[in-house]
């Protein structure tokens, strides 16, 4: 019988999926299930027998036949049942019932994936974005064709006399994850004012369409780089575990990685040093895969910081829920009650600055060195604008903690998907001074979060400007971070404890 039996739990999931996420009430299941399907096949191992077929009254069952199309015009069956045999190295072409058991664990263990990770309130096709196209898995870097599919030389050299600007090679051409950079040596001081004010066309000559040139000076006499972006076939994601080395054995106090710079180069700063960041994006910018690289970051550290999370949505933080060394053992979904943690965050910050006094201490590195125990808070709030709009009462402590909890061992990390002056008030704004930049809609949202403008032509997926306090502002390409890092990260830090 070729019948893939659910639970009633999962058949709920299902009708709260096509009629709050899909937006079809009248969808199939199918749609669903096929997407959790590609979710487990990215999974390691094999699904266990509890992924089986659900027991009990209530349970729910499709034919396999309306799950993979089998006999009809677009039929999957041959293609599910080779990636099967592929991922568990035996030929399921031989053996029926060992294909269906293997597809229901497969399906089951990924809707179960899905149903931890994804909540009505949560735009879906955003959920599907960062687990099925940031997270998917990468070639180990852009062939030499596809480096080509970026504009020549002299493609680029036909783009400058369009535009009235006279400029030579400075040397080759260097390929990034992302971007091609050709460095060239202006021929007047002129020309870099009608290069700046020409990007525009430079980039509708190229042929990039929504996509920009990017114009970066250079030490030395009129020198400049143009980094020309690619098309996004030919980009090679870093992964998580691509970054992890680098993190190992850091001198910094919380040394942490959001992805690499425009040359592949892991770009690593001290939080503790920041001392405190907003993080901001639109809509699939990539924002909560940057937030994961944080806090995996801060877990690999030598000396792990206490986490405190507060997510209003329930839904970014879900898989940290129990981590060790996180405040309550729990993220905090609760408006009402994220306000008391911070409260209480306030009245710590108070109790340590008496523990300071008392050891005669600055800041919390003397006072470790003298023997005082104590720990690094780091707080994550996101969806920061569901907090500040209303009376929520978060905002005072908020702006105390931004004022004066560095010396303490406090820190901040603000993430919202809206920057707007209403989420980001003036005296956050300036006590908050190191900013990450997802893309954005206008540039005006670049503005509120950079006080400058530019987070409005980056590229997506993680895409992003670092502005880290008493630095130049750096263009930076997000890791590739799966759940399974996140889980594996979690089960790790127990081990530290």
């Amino acid at each position: 019988m070729d019948d893939i039996f659910f639970s009633p739990e999962e058949r709920d999931f299902f009708d709260a999926v096509l009629a709050k996420g899909l937006l079809q009430p009248q969808g199939y299941y199918w749609s669903v299930l096929r997407f959790a399907l590609a979710l487990s096949l990215r999974m390691d191992g094999m699904p266990d027998e509890r992924y089986s077929r659900a027991k009990g009254s209530g349970r729910s069952e499709l034919h396999l036949q309306q799950l993979t199309g089998r006999g009809t015009d677009k039929d999957y069956d041959d293609a599910v049942r080779l990636m099967l045999s592929i991922k568990h190295h035996t030929d399921l072409f031989k053996s029926q019932s060992e294909y269906v058991e293997l597809a229901q664990r497969h399906f089951r263990r990924g809707l179960e994936a899905m149903m931890r990770a994804w909540q009505p309130g949560r735009d879906f096709h955003d959920y599907l974005l960062d687990e099925l196209y940031f997270n998917a898995d990468s070639a180990t870097g852009p062939s030499d064709d596809q480096i080509m599919a970026a504009p020549s030389e002299d493609m680029l050299n036909q783009g400058l006399t369009a535009i009235g600007v006279k400029a030579a090679p400075a040397g080759p051409p260097v390929s990034g994850p992302r971007l091609t950079r050709f460095p060239l040596t202006l021929g007047g001081v002129e020309d870099f004012d009608r290069l700046r004010r020409g990007l525009e066309d430079l980039s509708f000559t190229l042929g990039l369409g929504s996509a920009s040139v990017t114009l970066v000076r250079e030490t030395g006499e009129r020198r400049v780089t143009i980094e020309i972006p690619r098309p996004s076939a030919t980009w090679h994601d870093v992964s998580w575990e691509d970054v992890v080395p680098y993190l190992e054995g850091r001198p910094e106090a919380l040394p942490v990685c959001p992805g690499v710079d425009v040359l592949g180069v892991p770009f690593l700063f001290d939080l503790a040093e920041a001392p405190h960041l907003f993080v901001a994006g639109a809509t699939g910018s990539g924002k909560s895969v940057c937030l994961n690289a944080l806090i995996l970051s801060l877990l690999a550290s030598k000396r792990p910081p206490t986490l405190v999370m507060i997510d209003p949505k329930g839904l970014d933080f879900a898989d940290y829920d129990g981590c060790p060394g996180l405040w309550d053992a729990r993220v905090i979904t609760n408006m009402d009650e994220g306000v008391r943690v911070l409260n209480a965050m306030v009245e710590e910050m108070e109790s340590r600055s008496a523990i300071l006094r008392q050891y005669k201490a600055r800041n919390i590195a003397e006072a470790q060195a003298a023997g005082a125990a104590l720990d690094r808070i780091v707080i994550f709030v996101d969806e920061l604008a569901d907090f500040l709009i209303g009376k929520s009462g978060a905002q005072d402590p908020l702006i105390r903690l931004a004022q004066k909890a560095r010396a303490s061992g406090i820190h901040l990390v603000l993430a919202t998907q809206r920057p707007e002056a209403a989420t980001f008030p003036g005296l956050l704004r300036s006590n908050i001074p190191s900013r990450i930049a997802l893309t954005v809609q206008k540039a005006s949202d670049s503005r509120i979060i950079l006080d400058e403008a530019g987070a409005e032509n980056l590229l997506m997926r993680g895409d992003m400007l670092i502005r880290i306090a008493g630095r130049d502002t750096r263009r930076v390409h997000g890791v590739r971070v799966a759940r399974d890092d996140i889980l594996r990260a979690v089960q790790q830090a127990g081990l530290k404890l």
